[in-house]
Formats: C-alpha cells, structure tokens, sequence
C-alpha cells in the first residue's frame, strides 16, 4: 500500500498546521473565550491546575486508560517491518524519535492548557467574578458563591468541555480538522500493520476457519480480506459512540501486547540464543523484563476484571495452540531456553560421582531403523520406562544416506517413545557397533548395557556373519558394556507399525507386520531375554 505513506505525509502537514493554530491561539484572548475560562498564560492558574482535581469516580488510572491509546503506534515500525529497506536500523530510530516527539508534544500541550484555561466555566462572563475567586472555585463550579454545576450548567473549561482545545486554538475549525487527521493516521497505520499480522497467523493455520483471510492479493501480497475484516471491527466500535467506554478495553489489549513484547525480549536474552541479537547498543535484558511487569501491573490497577478476562482468553488460545501443536516452527527462544536448561543439568550430572544405589541400566539397543523393529524398540522401552537413556544404533554402509533416516526421531517421538536414534556409517557392521561404543551418549549421560536380537539364522549363516555377531559381544564386554539377547518367537504386540518398509542393514532383520492386521492377530509370543 505505496499510497498510504504519501496519505501520511499529507495528514503529518495537517497536524503541524493544527499544532501551530492551537500554540498561536494561547496567546490570543477575547471575552468569548474568557467567558468559557481562557485567561491566557497565568501563573496563578498553573500553579493550581499542577494539582490533581479528579471529578467523583475518577483518579489517574481511569484517565489513563483513556489517554493511553495516543501512545500505541510504538509497533507501527515493527509491524511493517517487512517493508522496510533496512529494518534492524530504521525501527529503532524511527521508534524513538516517534516516542520522543509525541512526549515533547503531550507534555507541551498539557501545560499550555493548564497555564492558560480554568477547570471549570459557565460560558457567562458576569457569573465568572474575579479570577482570583475563578480558579480557586472552577473545579467545583462555584463562581461568585453559586453552584453552577447543577443541572449542566457548568459545561465550559478543561474538566467540562471536550472541546477546550478548540477554544483556546486560534480558529477552532482547524483543530477539528487536525482531530480527524490524527484519527486518520492512527487508524491507517493499524490498517496496514495489523491486518498483516493477521494474514501471518492465518498462512500458520494456528487457528480454525481463519485460512480464508490469509490470501493476497497482487505484487505485495497486500491481505485484501483482512482489510475488509479490520474495516468492519472498526466500524462496529464507532457505532458504540462513546470513546470513554471503548478506550479502556482498547488500553488493556495494547497492555497485555506490550506485556508479552518485553517478556519475549527478555526470555530471548535469557536464553543466550545465537539468533537474537538486538542492534541497538543500550538495550538491556532487565529493562525488558521491568517492561512487561510495569504493562502487566498497569494493566490489572487500570481495570482488574478487564485485564482478568484479558489473561484468560490469552492463556486459552496459548493452550489450544499447545494442544494442536501445528506443524510450524518459529525457533521461538522457549526452544532455546530449553536446550541451555538441558545442557545445564548435563554438565551438573556430569560432575557427580558414581554411588551403586543411583545405578540403572542405560540401553544401546542395536535395532537398526527403530520402524524396521518396532518389536525390540517397543520391548526395551517397556523395560526402561523412561528412566534411563536409550538409544537406537543404526549402521548404515553407505555414508551418504545417512541423512535419510532422520525422520525415526519423529517416529519415535510421535509413537511417546523416550529414545534416541543414533545412524551411523561404517563399512561393516562390527566397526559400526565399535564406533557407537566408544561415542554414544554425552558426559555420564551414556548407554551401559547393548541390546541385540537372537540370530536365529546362525546356522545357515556364513561363517564370516556368524563371526561378526559374536565379535560384537565380545567388543561390549571389552568395553565394559552389560549385554542382553532378545530372542522371541510368534509375535509382540507392537505401540507402532511403520507406514512402509524399512530395509535395516543389521542383525535379524524383519519384514514389519502389515497396517491392516487386526489386533487378534498380535498374538503374545514367547519372550526370553538373555543377560551376559
């Protein structure tokens, strides 16, 4: 959307035109306006309007809550991020300098109204009095020792009027004009920005019946049905006519936005993932997390049962996320925080001293591709429970294909067995084996016993095959290793059945049982089970 960054530029010349009308029109005093409580810069005036005067019912969150929503384009660089020719540079300055004018521009506008404008005016210059009894009675009404708050008589001034800017502005109609340019740019930027972001979590598929809204359309893949969306949720808000209502909802949504940004910053600092690194030399991991626990008390002291409802849809779709678990990876720093937790407890286990009362057999389960024998991987996972390591040792002869077996981890994972599949390439079997005896496993962390299957076929073998199945039992036993046999005849019942056929260089290989047999027929088979 190219026109939306020149639409912008047109608005920006309207707001500075608005800006100068109403810092212009602060100097500028007529009865009118001081009839509606305009005295021009005072000091006097200041130095009572610096003090809180909340009306019945409110205080400074509420106001907040409501001021709040002025201040949210600080994502509006980030979430165009992909638009941007050089994003790690831009958005940082571009967010900065936005957050640094915006301030200067607030704070500039606050004390030009509280140095020049009562709190409160009836718009009749004889019931206003002196200015002295004015400012000292103008948050209560009270002019001249009479309540004019009563039946709306009171309806002028800084607390009364929504349109106290218009007033004090040098022509009034300019300012409205700047009200609708402001509102304009807000609402293009959340147009261009969020929208977008929607299309991303729809090409996710995260959530049910929302893939609709991920096409694009033309060069830039412009989200033509998520505009449309974005249109219609804005045009029911307006329909609710009533801005104080509708910005306290508006404040905690961006609060809980906020809240998780800061907290996914810190968790990714955290983590010491190599794959964030912030550009921005005064960026720091603690701000990040004071961050989101500012957001998160802000949000619950500004509305508790608002921001408690918020948390609750929150965590919900957090869990129907966790519950699908789509087939989406985002390398999201939960991994990364993992894999240091993991390497944390490997070096701690790794400096304990062995005690026989911690001992537990530790598997090196010889099973080839773990589809190819889902009869022993099942068996010695039924022993092991999960309480020890296991590992599945493949030797594979041909070096380059390797990388074709990778995909039994899933198998293994997807069936919720606790295992590791450990290929390995060697130009036989025994050197195979060898090789995973002195390598397998990380630290203390290592098999202590090695698994293979009877030879049933020994006889009929070649001497040389025969050879090379003893000699693996007796390279275990030299290298300290417990050894078990497995041998069973009939048939296991079985956790999981390999969709196809897994040729598996090794020992006693077998044709997997086929998808269409019944349970019926995984009959218990006779099991005996050898240690050496």
């Amino acid at each position: 959307m190219a026109w939306e960054s020149k639409a912008q530029l047109v608005l920006l010349v309207l707001l500075i035109g608005a800006m100068i009308n109403f810092f212009v029109g602060t100097f500028i005093r007529t009865d009118e306006k001081t009839a509606q409580g305009f005295y021009s810069y005072n000091y006097e005036i200041l130095k009572f309007n610096m003090m809180p005067h909340y009306l019945e019912g409110e205080n400074f969150f509420s106001v907040f809550s409501v001021f709040f929503p002025a201040a949210t384009g600080i994502m509006a660089g980030a979430n165009i991020s992909g638009d941007l020719k050089n994003p790690s540079d831009a958005i940082p300055k571009g967010t900065l300098l936005a957050v640094g004018i915006s301030t200067l521009t607030y704070c500039l506008f606050a004390f030009q109204a509280g140095a020049t404008t009562l709190l409160g005016a009836t718009g009749n210059l004889t019931q206003m009095g002196t200015l002295t009894d004015n400012f000292l009675n103008a948050s209560n009404c009270v002019f001249g020792g009479t309540d004019y708050s009563v039946d709306g008589q009171c309806k002028y001034g800084l607390l009364y009027s929504f349109s106290a800017m218009s007033m004090m502005s040098g022509y009034k109609h300019i300012i409205t004009i700047g009200i609708f340019a402001a509102t304009l740019s807000s609402a293009l930027a959340s147009l261009v920005s969020a929208p977008k972001v929607f299309q991303a979590v729809c090409k996710d598929n995260l959530f049910p019946y929302i893939g609709w809204f991920a096409k694009g359309y033309g060069s830039n893949n412009e989200p033509w049905r998520a505009y449309a969306l974005a249109l219609a949720i804005a045009a029911a808000f307006v329909c609710i006519a009533e801005l104080n209502a509708i910005a306290p909802i508006i404040t905690n949504f961006f609060l809980i936005s906020y809240t998780l940004i800061n907290y996914s910053c810190f968790e990714a600092s955290f983590s010491n993932s190599p794959g964030w690194r912030p550009s921005y030399k005064y960026y720091n991991t603690w701000v990040s997390l004071f961050g989101s626990l500012l957001c998160a008390a802000v949000m619950f002291i500004t509305s508790w049962w608002t921001a408690l409802i918020t948390v609750i849809i929150i965590y919900a779709l957090y869990r129907y996320i966790q519950y699908r678990k789509p087939a989406v990876n985002w390398g999201s720093s939960k991994q990364a925080l993992k894999y240091n937790n993991a390497l944390d407890l490997v070096h701690e286990v790794s400096g304990l001293s062995y005690h026989v009362k911690n001992f537990r057999p530790q598997f090196l389960v010889l099973s080839g591709a773990p589809s190819s024998r889902p009869r022993l991987v099942n068996f010695m996972s039924d022993i092991s429970k999960g309480y020890g390591v296991m590992m599945c040792g493949q030797i594979i002869r041909d070096k380059y294909k390797v990388d074709q077996y990778m995909s039994e981890n899933h198998i293994l994972i997807a069936n919720k067995i606790k295992a590791f599949h450990v290929p390995i390439s060697a130009p036989t079997f025994r050197i195979g084996v060898r090789n995973l005896l002195q390598t397998n496993g990380l630290g203390v962390i290592k098999a202590n016993t090695v698994i293979l299957g009877y030879k049933h076929s020994w006889s009929k073998e070649a001497p040389h095959l025969v050879d090379e199945y003893v000699g693996i039992i007796k390279d275990a036993f030299d290298h300290h290793y417990a050894v078990g046999v497995l041998r069973y005849e009939g048939k296991l019942d079985e956790k999981f059945l390999p969709e196809d056929d897994i040729t598996m260089f090794g020992v006693d290989a077998e044709v997997p049982v086929s998808n269409a047999q019944s349970k019926d027929d995984l009959e218990e088979g006779r099991r005996r089970f050898c240690f050496f």
